[in-house]
């Protein structure tokens, strides 16, 4: 647990230090599932590890109804005062994701997380997380999210912690996904796609997997 919780430090020291940690301009991932979110019709959606809202806002901006949590304060205020300032009503808080999600059964048309599946979770909570979104998300709802994987460059560089997580030199620990971990994680939905892509967010450039999940009808 303690090392958990410096690594909460260490985000909320990044932040602080940082007001646009990733930059301004939205993920790669956004810009890529935004057109699916489109032709789904999706109305409400929660992003979970929304950072400083990089993608927040650009979802926000496009007409969805966007709540949006993350664990480090630092980044919920900068987002708040960004939003107010913007004019953009968004439900935003500060939650850990190893805990339940503060919502009832069947509250989301899609759940959207970039990266946040890749921090300093082991894979039992990571379990946990994707069938929390299970719960929250109505039948035939999206769950989409991107991790780290093992074709990226750090892949086995630096610090190992414990299963196929590593400390890179800023202190982060980056948890990378075989395809076959991301197909054992997707019991209990129907998986629609795997796809790798390149993000070159600062500091460098990361080889991810898009994910994308669906929750079965009844």
């Amino acid at each position: 647990m303690e090392e958990k919780k410096n690594q909460k430090q260490q985000w909320e020291k990044a932040y602080q230090n940082n007001v646009d940690f990733f930059g301004e301009e939205p993920s790669e991932l956004a810009l890529s599932v935004v057109g699916t979110l489109e032709m789904e019709e999706v109305e409400r959606m929660l992003e979970l590890g929304c950072g400083q809202g990089r993608d927040t806002f650009f979802f926000a901006r496009k007409g969805f109804d966007v709540h949006a949590l993350d664990y480090s304060s630092e980044g919920i205020e900068l987002m708040r005062s960004k939003a107010e300032d913007g004019g953009l009503k968004m439900d935003i808080g500060v939650h850990d994701v190893r805990d339940p999600l503060p919502f009832p059964d069947e509250s989301f048309d899609a759940v959207y997380s970039h990266m946040l599946l890749t921090m300093e979770l082991v894979e039992e909570e990571i379990s946990y997380v994707l069938q929390e979104c299970l719960r929250v998300l109505r039948p035939g709802g999206l769950n989409i999210y991107s991790v780290r994987n093992d074709h990226d460059p750090h892949y086995g560089q630096f610090l190992h912690v414990g299963e196929d997580m590593y400390q890179n030199p800023m202190g982060f620990v980056v948890h990378f996904f075989p395809e076959e971990k991301v197909r054992r994680l997707s019991e209990g939905y129907l998986l629609e796609w795997i796809k790798e892509f390149e993000d070159s967010s600062p500091p460098f450039v990361k080889r991810l997997y898009e994910v994308v999940l669906r929750k079965p009808e009844r």
